[in-house]
């Protein structure tokens, strides 16, 4: 059986408000965007250990700016 490592992004500026469900806060003007449009995951290239990194990102609407991305988690994952 393999192991998976999971690293989880300290940077995603991801927040409980009543309710627990998760808000993002837009990186330009700081406002709090409480419905994510799209989630996706996406893996990059095998770093010199055969792993790839996984990315999962969600697809945000802020109400003052428009759309933005967050990084929701990170992984590594066998290539």
């Amino acid at each position: 059986m393999t192991q998976k490592l999971i690293f989880i992004n300290i940077q995603t500026m991801m927040v409980d408000y009543d309710g627990g469900k998760r808000m993002a806060k837009c990186p330009k003007c700081g406002g709090e965007a409480r419905e994510k449009r799209k989630p996706w995951t996406m893996a990059g290239r095998p770093d010199k250990k055969g792993m790839k990194t996984e990315l999962t990102i969600g697809l945000y609407e802020c109400p003052k700016c428009g759309t933005f991305r967050k990084v929701l988690s990170k992984r590594k994952i066998r290539a």
